[in-house]
């Protein structure tokens, strides 16, 4: 039996005479139609016979799009539908919104009932018979056959092959283009149908895939096609193939979005700055969607550019950074606005652009307090101006002529002076600054060749050594004049490597009598541990005004930061302990912060190490106010020796005071320098807390150091009720925090009944205390969860 030649299905019902095909009724192609006169609306053959010839239009139903009457339909799974009576509509409740498909009727009508589809909530069909208007029936094969024979076939000639009218030609045509059976265009205008081969599309797709652009005119030549047939085919196969692109403004060409990109990029990056005029010219696009794969270009990260100009203009960041170079060296002094003005760019990015620059050392220089630019170069030299035309002048008279800070001032005078452009010296004590002469540039050099003997040995001697004070290196150079007569403008200039922090670089003498020494103090604050060589310059005039230069003798300074262990030390301990031991402090005031917070993040800084809490005790002092003291205890890895740590919080006295005891000094300056550096880090972090969390933070915190303690107080055996003292401040603060429904504080209630039971100095027993440090572990992850430590 002769199958449909679509379908496979042997229940067919046209077979032709003159190829054989045969075709069942839903793709066996006819002209006969079935019409309901009340609607005046038309059914194919095919779907007539499915509706057994009856009208399924409903009538209380309204389309969403257009306001036109539904028509039930059904899918080949069984499941019914809505779809719209208007052809040009095409809505439909399968593929559109919303999404409804239903076994049953009364299961749609629900639905459509609820999003307004219909009136009520029945499906109210027409079911009128269908009257039939005899027609013709054609072979598809056939009809195939002769449209892709030639790529341009007339309507006339498929009319007159098939006998057919054009409306049913153009909807057979249609039918098939939708059931991909065949590729082309139809053109209404003209009466034509242009084929185009699978062979001739692969053509077209691999034009505009390989090269990125097609050119209209040349694809019509290729494809005999006029030039809006050629705009329909590649629309076609652009929305087929889902290629972005665009064409130009007089549709000569089109171009991929990957083609405009690439060479966007290209173009953008050879030029630095480039307008959009001029970016859409290339492509003869429009400018604002030249701005728009820009936009593109600039989210993918492909090139990093901005806007300038208003947004007129595109600019990559290495032409932002190459006009702030010439711009700076130029003004020499300018504010953001008027760099930004000039590159014509946002004052927020000229001002990240100049920060990256100084960042990454291109250009050189500070910002004042009249909120402008400075270079170096021209700081040097309007301070080289003012010295000749004052010789003498404060520091803060300088400061305020030149709107920087007197540090800044110090810092630059101290280069210039040592490296010859002024010949001066700065003192220190009247904070003055005092010129001999400036040389001019030509002069300077001439005498640096001249002038400048480097001496290493004689009659001037220079010693240096060091200690450690307060956490920081006390560096002493002293100057030993041995020879019969005085020296004088001597600048002492320490060179010290980038671990080190130091205030002051320079010092000056302004006289060292014959037979005599003086000595100059530095003081470095290390910023991370291990060995350095500091060095430096000593720069002198003897009587004859001829000057010399010694260099000082590299010296290896060693900064230590123990690796340190717990060690289970009791205060009786500490106390003898300390009484041997060297030790050193450093106090800060906290009249900005809660003395309370600020205890806590000491202790927290004292977590970054493996130490000990020996005891704390918080309070107050007589006069009632807030009072902190807590005791930690550490051991050396590597070396061995106890290092203790004292915390003092004051609030009367509105200070910090951090102390530490051990027995080398290279790890007292070392470990003191450390704490220091994260007590700032945690300080910074208290100082963002809002004051509506501050008492929550303060109890969090003060419940994590109680925990802690308890642990250490447990390892050591100590005393019980020193113990339950810091449980139930744990408690109270937890309750607090918790409401009374948390399981946590009935095995908090537990431990404070425990321990009770001891005496006042009864220690905790052994079985008992590694009950509790279990406990207390499990305490600190539920309190995490609970709270969100």
């Amino acid at each position: 039996m002769p199958k449909c030649k679509f379908c496979e299905s042997e229940k067919t019902t046209f077979t032709c005479e003159k190829c054989n095909a045969s075709f069942c009724i839903n793709h066996m192609a006819s002209t006969e139609e079935w019409i309901c006169k009340k609607h005046q609306h038309t059914y194919s053959k095919a779907s007539a016979a499915e509706k057994f010839y009856r009208c399924t239009i409903i009538e209380n139903s309204k389309c969403p799009e257009c306001d036109a009457l539904l028509r039930l339909e059904r899918l080949s799974s069984g499941q019914y539908y809505l779809e719209c009576t208007d052809e040009s509509c095409g809505w439909n409740s399968y593929l559109k919104t919303p999404g409804l498909f239903f076994p049953t009727k009364e299961q749609l009508a629900r639905e459509a009932a609820k999003n307004k589809l219909i009136k009520g909530y029945r499906l109210e069909l027409c079911r009128r018979n269908l009257k039939k208007n005899i027609g013709k029936e054609i072979c598809p094969d056939c009809f195939l056959e002769l449209l892709k024979r030639a790529h341009i076939t007339n309507f006339s000639t498929i009319m007159e092959s098939f006998n057919i009218p054009a409306n049913q030609l153009i909807k057979l045509i249609d039918q098939y283009i939708n059931e991909e059976r065949i590729y082309g265009i139809v053109d209404q205008k003209t009466q034509m149908f242009y084929y185009i081969s699978e062979e001739v599309r692969e053509q077209v797709l691999s034009k505009i895939q390989d090269k990125g652009k097609i050119n209209i005119k040349d694809l019509g030549v290729m494809l005999d096609m006029n030039s809006d047939i050629v705009m329909k085919v590649i629309y076609k196969i652009i929305n087929q193939y889902q290629i972005r692109g665009s064409f130009s403004q007089d549709k000569s060409f089109y171009y991929t979005q990957k083609y405009i990109m690439d060479n966007l990029i290209k173009e953008i990056k050879e030029k630095g700055r480039i307008s959009l005029t001029k970016l859409a010219k290339l492509f003869g696009i429009p400018k604002e969607l030249t701005k728009s794969f820009c936009v593109n270009i600039m989210r993918t990260g492909a090139i990093n550019s901005f806007f300038a100009a208003r947004g007129n203009e595109i600019i990559t960041a290495g032409q932002i950074y190459s006009e702030i170079k010439a711009f700076s060296k130029e003004a020499g002094l300018f504010e953001l606005s008027k760099l930004a003005e000039n590159l014509k760019i946002a004052v927020e990015l000229a001002r990240k652009s100049l920060h990256e620059l100084i960042k990454s050392g291109s250009i050189k220089g500070i910002f004042t307090q009249r909120r402008e630019f400075m270079t170096r170069k021209y700081l040097e030299n309007k301070i080289k101006e003012l010295a000749r035309a004052y010789r003498t002048m404060p520091l803060r008279e300088l400061s305020n002529r030149l709107g920087v800070t007197e540090s800044s001032i110090e810092e630059n005078l101290a280069q210039l002076i040592g490296k010859g452009d002024i010949d001066g010296y700065i003192d220190l004590h009247k904070r003055l600054f005092v010129a001999y002469s400036v040389p001019r540039t030509g002069e300077r050099t001439q005498r640096k060749r001249e002038d400048v003997e480097p001496i290493d040995e004689g009659k001037i001697e220079v010693v240096r050594d060091y200690d450690f004070e307060g956490g920081q290196v006390h560096m002493k150079v002293a100057v030993r004049n041995k020879s019969n007569m005085a020296i004088n403008n001597v600048k002492v200039i320490l060179d010290a490597p980038s671990s080190f922090k130091m205030k002051q670089p320079l010092f000056s003498i302004p006289v060292i009598e014959s037979k005599s020494s003086r000595g100059v103090d530095f003081y470095l604050e290390p910023k991370n541990c291990g060995s350095s060589n500091v060095g430096g310059t000593v720069i002198y005039k003897d009587a004859s005004g001829k000057k010399h230069t010694i260099n000082i003798k590299k010296k290896e300074v060693q900064i230590k930061c123990p690796l340190v262990c717990t060690n289970l030390s009791n205060i009786e301990d500490c106390q003898l302990a300390i009484q041997t031991l060297p030790n050193d402090a450093r106090a800060f005031l906290i009249a900005d912060l809660d003395p309370r917070l600020t205890f806590r993040a000491a202790i927290r800084t004292l977590k970054h190490f493996e130490t000990s809490t020996v005891t704390s005790h918080e309070g107050n002092d007589p006069n009632g106010m807030y009072e902190a003291e807590s005791w930690h205890c550490a051991e050396a890895k590597m070396t061995g020796g106890r290092i203790i740590t004292r915390i003092f919080v004051s609030e009367g006295s509105q200070s910090l005071e951090v102390r530490v005891w051990c027995g080398n000094a290279g790890q007292l300056t070392g470990f003191l320098a450390r704490i220091i550096e994260l007590l700032f880090e945690e300080i910074n972090i208290i100082r963002k807390i809002k004051s509506e969390e501050r008492e929550k933070t303060i109890d969090v915190m003060a419940i994590t150091q109680n925990l802690a303690e308890i642990s250490d107080y447990c390892m050591l055996r100590w005393k019980a009720q020193n113990i339950r003292n810091k449980l139930h401040d744990t408690f109270v603060r937890l309750r607090k925090l918790l409401g009374d429904n948390e399981a946590i504080l009935g095995r908090i209630e537990f431990w404070l009944t425990q321990l009770n039971k001891y005496g006042k100095d009864d220690k905790i027993s052994d079985e008992e205390a590694d009950k509790l440090v279990n406990d207390v572990e499990k305490f600190k992850s539920v309190i995490a969860r609970s709270i969100k430590l």
